[in-house]
């Protein structure tokens, strides 16, 4: 019983934290569209994504799971890459992109149905974020309007929301089945007029 009760405590901090640097993306896509934020807000929601995973990283790294590694490592980078600026900050950055990537693909190979479904769309929305994004560092988008630009610059954020959001709901499964089978347990006693 406490292990299932550390699985959702685990299950739960990941949850957190993929639903706070999802928020962060969509809050990085709308930034440019002139919508600024308080700072005090971003810095409570980088600390709570970060506990949640740095949560996340020590049980993963204690039962060994690629899986919840992929996810934690991702989200602690980026917590951190938030905090640190300079070279440090943009490789956090990067090894968060890619450790999302791999959670995906970790996915991918391990889950079926509608999970195997959230982890391709974690997979292409992680992929598509680092090139998109590494596109967005050659400058290759100077000569757009600044109309244009706004948009485009805000590509990055909405991929990075759509990765986190749909990795959100893969490590919430833990979380859910209870209420999935009292929904079948509801259903079965259920009579049908």
């Amino acid at each position: 019983m406490q292990n299932v009760t550390g699985v959702r405590a685990v299950s739960a901090a990941a949850v957190a934290a993929a639903l706070v640097f999802g928020l962060r993306g969509l809050v990085g896509a709308v930034v440019l569209l002139q919508w600024d934020p308080p700072e005090a807000a971003l810095l409570v929601g980088t600390v709570v994504g970060g506990i949640g995973a740095a949560v996340v990283f020590v049980a993963a790294m204690q039962a060994r799971d690629r899986r919840a590694l992929a996810i934690g490592v991702s989200t602690l980078a980026f917590a951190l890459a938030w905090g640190i600026p300079g070279p440090i900050g943009s490789v956090l950055y990067v090894i968060a992109q890619g450790a999302l990537i791999a959670f995906g693909v970790l996915t991918l190979r391990s889950a079926r149905g509608v999970q195997r479904a959230f982890g391709w769309i974690v997979a292409v929305a992680a992929a598509l974020w680092f090139v998109v994004d590494l596109l967005a560092q050659t400058g290759a988008y100077l000569a757009l309007s600044q109309e244009a630009l706004g948009l485009v610059l805000s590509i990055p954020g909405l991929l990075q929301a759509v990765a986190y959001f749909a990795a959100a709901v893969l490590v919430a499964v833990p979380l859910l089945e209870p209420v999935g089978r009292g929904l079948g347990a509801l259903w079965s006693s259920a009579e049908v007029r």
